[in-house]
């Protein structure tokens, strides 16, 4: 039998933007099930887990109807773990998000993007220079920290795929190719292989996209 798989995004589900995605996992044969932190909370509620002045660590993500919302991690934590403790009777549980929730969230058929990739990419070479794109500028912080942790010098720069601008990205990712990057990583679930094809035809540099790399790695578990 084929694994049961909750995907699980901090924003709400279904994610339109990941909807031709979800379906070739389906066409591979995973029994997929979308769900959203945000799902069962209110406009009003959703708008008390906006992050303050001083939150160093802000997620992005989409409501249903396509508007992007930055989220306080910390405010948002209990909430992502309620999700998860809801779906254990899943073979796995694909949390959607690339922030750094290794040590933050437990479930044992839980899978990180973060701990996915950052070992991916250690496997690949310990010694890359890194060029990192995440939606918003105050994500540095956050992201600076999680590659820090797996050793990795980097450069970053901020183009939000869900405010997408071919021009705009590929401008980004020239300039953090310029500052010497060996592989450019679009750090964040939101990003797409077609967003990556867009650009690079004019990039010399190899570009990973954490969603074509992660959905890869499920279907080799099932």
């Amino acid at each position: 039998m084929n694994s049961n798989i909750a995907i699980v995004t901090i924003g709400q589900a279904p994610r339109k933007d990941m909807a031709d995605d979800i379906l070739q996992l389906k066409k591979a044969g995973l029994h997929v099930t979308e769900f959203g932190v945000l799902d069962l909370l209110s406009s009003s509620e959703i708008a008390t887990l906006a992050p303050s002045i001083q939150d160093l660590d802000v997620l992005v993500t989409l409501l249903a109807n396509g508007k992007q919302v930055k989220l306080s991690k910390k405010k948002l934590l209990p909430f992502i773990q309620k999700r998860i403790n809801d779906l254990t009777e899943h073979t796995w549980i694909l949390f959607m998000c690339t922030g750094d929730f290794t040590n933050a969230l437990v479930g044992k058929n839980l899978l990180l993007p973060d701990r996915l990739l950052t070992h991916l990419v250690y496997g690949i070479h310990a010694d890359l220079k890194l060029g990192l794109i995440g939606p918003e500028p105050e994500q540095l912080v956050s992201i600076a920290d999680k590659w820090h942790k797996a050793k990795f010098d980097f450069t970053y720069a901020a183009s939000s795929p869900y405010h997408y601008n071919e021009q705009h990205l590929l401008g980004k990712a020239k300039k953090l190719q310029q500052q010497g990057a060996d592989i450019l990583i679009l750090d964040c679930m939101g990003y797409s292989t077609t967003m990556k094809n867009a650009i690079k035809k004019e990039l010399s540099i190899p570009i990973m996209v954490p969603r074509e790399a992660v959905f890869s790695i499920l279907t080799t578990i099932n």
